[in-house]
């Protein structure tokens, strides 16, 4: 609790103990922290929120995601090639 001293001596209703602001400056930080914690390392990918995001994109930038991800999932196997369609 003793993180921030910035309101120490903010009120006089507990001597030393300080005000309201002193019982809760330091939660808002740990707050912040927790957040970014949860949503860095805890919460996992959402595949709806990644196609939002790409549909908000350009079509010229779509059309390099797409190209990109075709080339790489072929290159895995997970796609026939284009030779295997022709033949």
């Amino acid at each position: 609790m003793y993180c921030c001293v910035f309101f120490q001596d903010f009120a006089n209703t507990i001597p030393g103990h300080g005000g309201i602001m002193d019982r809760f400056d330091c939660q808002y930080l740990m707050a912040t922290f927790v957040n970014v914690y949860i949503a860095s390392f805890i919460r996992g990918p959402n595949p709806s929120k990644v196609i939002q995001q790409l549909l908000a994109l350009r079509i010229d930038q779509q059309l390099h995601i797409f190209n990109s991800l075709k080339a790489h999932l072929t290159e895995k196997g997970f796609l026939p090639a284009l030779e295997d369609f022709m033949a």
